[in-house]
């Protein structure tokens, strides 16, 4: 029995790098649980500002180390100080964790997500030479395009002499070499994947994010019925005209739970309330909905948060929409999966700095297998079909003009919606796990750990560090000096 809890002890350790919220950083907590799974002890590394899926928290093998964020008190500092005090914040408290709450000497693999790629690859690979562990980036766009994009810099522009295009070209220089010298790279896109190599020469394996199977079940109406009872407490417009009732569902009193033929089409889209979602396309586009006569009433669920929430929120009261009813309610992990399952459409308001990464809110809207309305961009394709399991929109005109032909006979006669509703039933969307084993576990090594490997290389180790800290002390007290001199 002792030698089964050593044998526990001196097992492979991951560690997953999130310099972000854990909680809002699925992929990363996905791929957590399945290098658990296949018999990593994990440390998942970055801030705990909300809560991860049970499945993740509750799993024995994973831990959480939560790294404390730069204080809000740097906020108020001048712009030209705020840049390098947060990268160094970051680096001393990503460095600290890396090097003293993971293992000392059975860190295979260190899996980090970019980005940021400042100041997470700097320190992700400098702990890997320290403690001859596996470094895999996955690319999840580009830190330098997102700052490009922040400074409003053209391609032109950004190859200027100004202090902000310095920064910019420091930091994509810095971000091809990590990739360069990491050990693996996995990215989310084909067409990152070729960008990558022709940008900076870093071979990387396409893995597409995929909904796992534990998180997106068959929801069954009765969870829907009580999910939306116990949000119309807070979310008045969601109440039904009895107790028994909500906007969607009837409990009858033999306690079987059906849907109203009355109720609205409902709609759902995901945003983080930021500049780059262009949210007014949507808050337009339901406008326009609005003012034509005998449309079905629709139920707009946006759920998110962000810096722009309130002020979106002021524009949706100015409006007064009488046949479009908008709430934005803020979910718990596990009611997220049943709301997207009540939802008749999707909607995805996503665009990239670079062009090259796919939104994560589509993925989890096929998870629940309803269709997704996109907004158009350069490698949306690669996961959205039009007029298979979506429709793609580049303005408010076309996505208004998509949700009317869409919601035409709601509920019993939309026979556009109901064709791409089957559509999402008949093809099956692989889970992350097969594209986990398929992908991303060949291309970066992700291969279950041997233990007893762990455990010979630790010993190896802890003998060779312990030789050469005695050893020099032995030299300076000159217990060697009679083997080598005579008098």
């Amino acid at each position: 029995m002792a030698d089964d809890d050593e044998a526990d002890l001196i097992r492979s350790e991951a560690a997953v790098v999130v310099l972000g919220d854990v909680g809002r950083s699925p992929r990363m907590c996905n791929h957590a649980k399945s290098l658990a799974d296949e018999g990593f002890d994990v440390k998942i590394i970055g801030f705990l500002e909300s809560i991860p899926h049970e499945n993740v928290i509750n799993h024995p093998r994973i831990q959480i180390v939560g790294i404390p964020p730069p204080p809000d008190s740097m906020d108020s500092l001048p712009a030209f100080l705020q840049l390098p005090l947060k990268l160094f914040w970051n680096f001393l408290t990503l460095f600290w964790a890396l090097v003293f709450q993971t293992s000392a000497f059975n860190l295979r693999v260190i899996l980090m997500q970019n980005p940021p790629a400042l100041p997470t690859m700097i320190v992700c690979y400098l702990v890997s030479l320290v403690k001859w562990s596996h470094l895999t980036i996955d690319w999840h766009n580009y830190m330098f395009s997102i700052l490009q994009n922040k400074y409003g810099f053209s391609t032109e522009e950004m190859e200027g002499k100004s202090s902000r295009a310095l920064i910019v070209r420091c930091v994509r220089f810095l971000e091809g070499l990590c990739g360069r010298l990491a050990h693996y790279n996995l990215c989310v896109t084909d067409a990152m994947r070729r960008d990558l190599m022709e940008r900076w020469g870093i071979r990387a394996t396409t893995f597409y994010d995929r909904p796992p199977s534990w998180k997106f079940k068959p929801t069954s109406l009765a969870e829907i019925h009580d999910l939306y009872l116990r949000l119309s407490e807070s979310e008045p417009l969601l109440q039904g005209a009895s107790s028994t009732e909500t906007i969607l569902t009837r409990e009858s009193p033999d306690g079987s739970i059906s849907l109203l033929p009355t109720r609205p089409l409902v709609l759902l889209s995901s945003t983080s309330w930021t500049p780059d979602e262009r949210f007014e396309i949507l808050l337009d586009a339901l406008v326009e909905y609005d003012q034509k006569k005998n449309s079905p009433k629709i139920l707009m669920i946006i759920t998110g948060k962000g810096p722009l929430k309130s002020k979106y929120l002021q524009e949706i009261h100015e409006k007064k929409l009488k046949n479009v009813f908008i709430i934005t309610p803020w979910l718990d992990a596990e009611d997220y999966p049943k709301i997207l399952a009540s939802a008749d459409l999707g909607i995805s308001l996503h665009t990239s700095t670079s062009g090259l990464d796919l939104p994560m809110k589509v993925v989890d809207m096929f998870g629940a297998r309803i269709p997704a309305l996109a907004l158009k961009f350069r490698c949306i394709e690669e996961l959205v079909e039009e007029r298979v399991n979506g429709y793609l929109f580049e303005n408010s005109e076309e996505l208004s003009r998509q949700i009317h032909e869409l919601a035409r006979g709601f509920p019993e006669g939309s026979v556009e919606l109901n064709r791409l509703k089957g559509n999402m039933k008949e093809n099956r969307f692989e889970s992350w796990e097969v594209m986990w084993k398929r992908s991303a576990a060949p291309g970066a090594n992700l291969a279950p750990p041997d233990n007893g490997f762990a455990r010979m290389w630790a010993i190896f180790l802890f003998s060779f560090l312990t030789i050469m800290t005695i050893f020099p002390i032995h030299l300076a007290m000159g217990t060697f000096t009679g083997l080598y001199f005579y008098e």
